[in-house]
């Protein structure tokens, strides 16, 4: 054998090596890509599974919350017609379930942990969804804009509050705080009212316009919380696409 033949062999063989080796180097980067995409989407059906708990338990919330300003409108409706005579015949208990229509602030704290938990690490990145993106920018922004409406709630229940004082208020149910060791070892901060109470309420314009201005305000954060419910179910209808 020719000193050029075997020159020629041991290139032939280098090259060789080296291709495997070229080779395999990028068959280890495919591989490592492909791990990072499936662990990518790994994470993104974890993120897209803990944001539909999150916003079905959101949903469930501010839907409860409408439906106690709905049903404590029509309740409050209802006391404001009511005649003396009917008024007095009262006991207690119901006086007491009529008083609070006047003021009974409830609030929706939507849960977003998840969510900000998303925008934060930048799992938006991993989801690249602008349907999704939109629809929890959107559900955000109703929430930053639903605060004012709760100041404006608590605003009217301190006055409406401070205004009850003079009349010997405020009132509430009989039952007793918890104590440190379990059992009702505090004093009832707050008392049934009576339907002579309640009458001498009814008939005082400055509490009832009180009343009346808190209603107005619940009123429109009840159609704040409609806005929150549908843009909630607009999340949850964004999310079921990309799990389908």
């Amino acid at each position: 054998m020719t000193a050029a033949k075997t020159q020629d062999r041991s290139i032939r063989s280098l090259l060789l090596e080296g291709g495997v080796i070229v080779v395999s180097i990028l068959l280890a980067f495919a591989l490592d890509a492909l791990w990072d995409e499936t662990k990518r989407g790994r994470e993104a059906q974890i993120a897209l599974t803990s944001l539909k708990d999150e916003f079905e338990a959101n949903l469930a919330a501010c839907e409860e919350v409408e439906q106690h300003y709905h049903a404590m409108a029509k309740q409050f409706a209802e006391v404001l017609t009511m005649s003396d005579e009917r008024v007095r015949a009262l006991g207690d208990a119901d006086a007491t379930v009529a008083y609070n229509s006047f003021c009974a602030p409830r609030t929706f704290d939507a849960m977003l942990g998840t969510t900000n938990s998303v925008i934060s690490t930048g799992t938006f990145s991993i989801l690249q969804d602008a349907e999704l993106r939109k629809a929890l920018d959107t559900f955000l922004n109703f929430v930053e804009d639903s605060r004012e409406d709760v100041g404006n709630l608590l605003h009217y229940m301190r006055l409406i509050g401070e205004y009850e004082v003079a009349f010997g208020g405020p009132w509430g149910g009989a039952a007793a705080p918890v104590g440190p060791d379990g059992g009702g070892a505090v004093a009832p901060v707050t008392r049934p009212i009576t339907p002579a109470e309640l009458l001498r309420l009814l008939r005082d314009p400055g509490y009832v316009g009180r009343a009346k201005l808190f209603h107005g305000c619940a009123n429109w954060y009840g159609t704040e919380l409609a806005r929150m419910a549908a843009q909630n179910r607009a999340v949850l209808a964004a999310i079921a696409k990309l799990q389908s």
